[in-house]
């Protein structure tokens, strides 16, 4: 059972005040996220605030890279169930695996995408005059901080469109399927 420690607390607030001082970035709450789990592990030594909020954010890096890494590795083996589509995995010289998705153009793939397109544009509009920026940024692959810059509205505001536009997208497709 965890027993309260004053050490513990104090990487707590700090890896808490970290969250709350850096931009947002989704990458970077994860490790947070991490580095409180392994924080408040009984296993670790928790005689200096400083050593171990150190420990956990590097060995918190490190488990979110790792993860990352094999769910990229895991995808890449499972084959696609349309035959018309199939990966194509190299491995580097480092050793990292990369998996390419190879399809075949079609008009009506073409027509489809362009249909889907109208209909998040369309429905973009709705969400108010920042909704066609937050969908044209992000299918730019435009950060959520930079768009909410670019369009004069809050992160917040952006990752309500944003998850707005996402939950769209997947009701458009389960009617597609």
């Amino acid at each position: 059972m965890l027993q309260y420690d004053s050490v513990r607390s104090e990487v707590l607030i700090r890896l808490q005040n970290k969250a709350k001082s850096r931009p947002w970035d989704g990458e970077f709450l994860d490790i947070i996220d991490t580095a409180l789990n392994l924080a408040l592990s009984q296993d670790r030594a928790a005689d200096d605030a400083d050593h171990l909020t150190r420990n956990v954010m590097r060995d918190a890096r490190g488990t979110t890279i790792r993860a990352k890494r094999n769910a990229r590795r895991n995808v890449a083996a499972r084959p696609l169930p349309d035959p018309a589509r199939r990966r194509v995995t190299t491995v580097g010289v480092d050793g990292s695996v990369s998996a390419e998705l190879v399809t075949h153009d079609t008009p009506e793939a073409r027509f489809l995408i362009a249909e889907t397109l109208r209909e998040l544009h369309a429905f973009a509009l709705t969400l108010g005059p920042y909704g066609p920026g937050c969908l044209q940024d992000m299918l730019d692959q435009e950060t959520v901080p930079a768009s909410a810059r670019r369009r004069g509205v809050s992160i917040a505001t952006v990752e309500r469109a944003r998850r707005a536009l996402r939950q769209q997208t997947r009701t458009l497709l389960k009617g597609t399927a």
